[in-house]
């Protein structure tokens, strides 16, 4: 939870000069760790506390993919995803696709990254995922060196 709000701080700097908090949505609904529930919670609470945010959560169902789930992403500054579950919708998807292409922010938040390792624009846009059947097809794996020089190795 820290880590979200240390990588939300330069929207915050934002926020700070805005005359309105921005725009969070929480995506949550499914997940291996049993305790998603009171994680969103818990970043709803401190987002908004900050005064910096409005903090809305959109609950896919709880098991397999949801044929209704879909949030308009494009009224948010940012989106959180807590989320490690079945595929979306493929319309949902492609939503989630423009708003991120079109500069929406986008936080991961620990086991999201395992989410939708069949996504290639998913596994894009995270950067570095593992599990869910991910490996040196999935893409690079990026690491730095001793050197701290940035290596991207597909072995």
């Amino acid at each position: 939870v820290v880590l979200v709000l240390l990588s939300l701080c330069l929207s915050w700097q934002t926020a700070l000069f805005a005359a309105e908090p921005m725009k969070a949505l929480i995506v949550d609904g499914q997940n291996n760790h049993g305790n998603w529930p009171q994680t969103t919670e818990m970043m709803k609470s401190y987002l908004e506390q900050s005064g910096l945010f409005h903090v809305d959560v959109e609950r896919t169902a709880p098991q397999g993919t949801d044929p209704n789930y879909a949030p308009k992403f494009s009224d948010y500054n940012v989106v959180i995803s807590n989320y490690n579950g079945a595929n979306w919708p493929e319309a949902t998807q492609k939503s989630f696709e423009e708003y991120v292409r079109n500069g929406g922010g986008f936080v991961v938040i620990h086991a999201a990254d395992n989410a939708f390792s069949d996504w290639p624009e998913y596994n894009k846009m995270i950067g570095l995922g593992g599990w869910g059947g991910r490996n040196e097809k999935s893409g690079p794996y990026v690491y730095l060196d001793k050197d701290e020089k940035l290596v991207r190795s597909t072995e």
